[in-house]
């Protein structure tokens, strides 16, 4: 790992960022972070939402952006524990059904609702979370 010179509350430089083309992290007080889901404005730059922009080109960040959602779907599945969850995003598929992704798009499962109440199940958990298709929705697992 690298020695950072990353001032904690500031945003990393290229030289503070570990993992280019992967899964991008930095040193937080002696912690390894990962960056948020990084979008690329053309003739702009990436954006990470702590920090603003960030010195990460387009192919490292969709790199990034791939292997935090691969990340996500894999904590789900292997870590997830009763009473812990994440942020997904609900979506109304054609037909009527919901399905619940990453941000990225990568599918987490079919869902159904009950008013704002969205639950679905995984790999024999059942996550629960309140929110409309088309917003973030936090899921926590229930069992």
């Amino acid at each position: 790992m690298k020695t950072s010179t990353h001032k904690p509350g500031t945003r990393p430089s290229r030289n503070d960022l570990h993992n280019l083309g992967s899964l991008i992290s930095y040193d937080d007080h002696g912690l390894e972070r990962c960056l948020g889901y990084l979008m690329h404005f053309e003739g702009h730059g990436v954006y990470e939402p702590r920090f603003g922009r960030v010195d990460v080109t387009p192919a490292e960040a969709e790199q990034h952006n791939r292997a935090l959602s691969l990340a996500e779907i894999q904590g789900l599945d292997e870590t997830c524990e009763v009473g812990q969850g994440a942020v997904f995003y609900p979506a109304e598929a054609p037909g009527g059904s919901i399905i619940v992704s990453t941000w990225t798009g990568d599918r987490i499962a079919e869902a159904t609702r009950t008013g704002h109440r969205i639950r679905f199940s995984r790999n024999g958990k059942t996550f629960v979370g309140r929110g409309t298709p088309g917003a973030a929705v936090f899921f926590k697992r229930i069992d």
